[in-house]
């Protein structure tokens, strides 16, 4: 049987192929249901926990299910502050890029348990877990520019040095982002995809621009509670 070779006319190369027994007809069909797969998977996740931000308000369902999850994200919210509000709003925008990590939220009313046993004082607070341990947590804003207007992709840089949001995985990290647009969440839905991409340069920039933010290097929270609707530049004691 002959070789494929540089030199050949493209004639001759269909002709090898055809001596080898490609099937260009069956190899097209086989890419084609793969790729129906991969869509088909990705818009189960859109109608599933995953790609959004999940409520929940019971407390033991939830400590089950982040006991469960590979990679998993909760926000500890108190519905009178603002600064509450601006961090869901930036998780809700990069949760449809992130399909492996389960984005929840609670109210710190409804999980008292966690609140104590997590020692979370100051909100907004973000808790990450890989494989149902606590890993890193993200306290207001100061790791964010200390700015109301940090963007999306700021959080989600910030967030990935922790290794909650992986990017090197199969499953829609390949797919078109427009594909996991139109979750049920509320506005945001769509957003950045994974910044797996981003040149080492823009890295750099975003690590100047969150202080060097990384895993471990969250401040201390204090004790007792503000007015939830301080201006920029202020986070909420709990």
């Amino acid at each position: 049987m002959r070789s494929p070779s540089p030199t050949l006319s493209d004639s001759e190369l269909l002709d090898s192929l055809d001596e080898a027994g490609f099937d260009l007809a069956t190899d097209r069909e086989r890419r084609i249901e793969a790729l129906q797969r991969e869509i088909r998977q990705v818009k189960d996740l859109r109608d599933s926990e995953y790609g959004k931000v999940v409520t929940f308000i019971d407390e033991k369902k939830l400590i089950e299910r982040m006991s469960n999850e590979k990679y998993c994200l909760i926000h500890f919210v108190h519905p009178d502050f603002a600064r509450c509000a601006i961090m869901d709003q930036r998780l809700a925008e990069i949760a449809p890029a992130h399909p492996h990590t389960l984005f929840l939220r609670a109210n710190v009313s409804d999980v008292p348990f966690l609140v104590a046993k997590m020692a979370v004082q100051v909100l907004p607070c973000v808790l990450a877990f890989v494989n149902g341990k606590a890993v890193d947590r993200l306290i207001g804003f100061e790791e964010l520019g200390d700015t109301d207007k940090f963007s999306a992709k700021m959080l989600e840089f910030r967030l990935r040095q922790s290794g909650v949001l992986p990017s090197d995985l199969s499953l829609a990290s390949n797919i078109s982002s427009s594909l996991l647009a139109g979750t049920k969440q509320s506005r945001g839905a769509g957003g950045s995809r994974s910044g797996s991409d981003d040149s080492g340069d823009e890295d750099e920039k975003m690590r100047r621009k969150t202080g060097g933010a990384g895993a471990g290097s969250s401040r201390r929270g204090k004790v007792g509670i503000r007015n939830g609707f301080a201006g920029e530049g202020s986070d909420d004691d709990y």
